[in-house]
């Protein structure tokens, strides 16, 4: 039986620029060499899954590294058109892939549906700027979600205690126990509390100035109470203020222009 040909130098060169860009079985045909000729040689030059040598990442993979469900990636390619594509990387398997550059055209648009905090930095790549203002606003949010449970009984005697305090508001109540405004709310209805904190006015006009940083602070991720804080308003006058202005809560960008 003879002896099968020497790879050129040039052969090898082309197989490790193609591999993972086109299947195995175009670069088979272009080589006039069989596929498991291929795959053998590119095992000894070490160059591993072609998935991983791809400028991008399988559907599967970005689950992984962002904590995501195979099902729920589906549903952002179903209802929001998150950019994937169908490639052949061995001789009949086709994989669900979606290069970086387009996942963060396409996340920077819907970049609610992501939280950062648990997203390793720089696991997908070199990460946009946009990215490290929303993982810090995230991380906020983890942080109040994780300090609004549970509530001791010392916390629930100073709570009732602190509503007889004329003009406390929601904000105030929410800053004193390091607590997001919502759970204030949810504790006084699981405690059966007819007391409420003192109603902050939400119908002041806005400034042009805090129109423009509500609207910064709404697309860079930060939460209602973050917002609010700043801007000296409650959380739901926030939310409220953002959706009169046609706010895209998914989006996180106004749908109409502001008025």
């Amino acid at each position: 039986m003879g002896r099968a040909p020497n790879w050129t130098r040039e052969e090898a060169d082309y197989l490790q620029d193609k591999w993972g860009v086109i299947s195995i079985r175009a670069i088979a045909n272009h080589l006039e060499k069989s596929v498991n000729a291929v795959k053998l040689k590119a095992q000894r030059l070490g160059l591993g899954d072609p998935r991983m040598n791809f400028e991008g990442i399988t559907i599967c993979q970005l689950g992984k590294a962002i904590g995501r469900e195979y099902s729920t990636l589906k549903t952002w390619m179903q209802r929001y058109g998150m950019p994937v594509k169908k490639k052949i990387f061995a001789q009949e398997s086709r994989v669900l892939i979606i290069s970086y550059s387009d996942f963060w055209k396409w996340a920077e648009q819907y970049k609610e549906l992501m939280n950062f905090a648990k997203m390793e930095p720089n696991i997908l790549g070199a990460e946009p700027e946009w990215v490290k203002v929303k993982r810090k606003a995230d991380q906020l949010k983890s942080q109040k979600t994780e300090q609004a449970i549970p509530w001791t009984p010392e916390e629930d005697q100073r709570l009732v205690q602190v509503l007889q305090t004329k003009d406390m508001t929601y904000p105030d109540v929410a800053r004193l126990f390091d607590r997001s405004e919502s759970a204030v709310r949810r504790r006084l209805r699981d405690l059966g509390v007819k007391l409420r904190p003192a109603r902050l006015e939400n119908h002041i006009k806005y400034t042009p100035a805090e129109v423009e940083r509500l609207l910064q602070m709404a697309e860079q991720g930060h939460s209602y109470e973050t917002i609010g804080r700043e801007l000296g308003k409650s959380a739901l006058g926030i939310r409220g203020k953002l959706e009169r202005m046609g706010f895209d809560f998914k989006r996180r960008k106004l749908r109409v222009t502001v008025q």
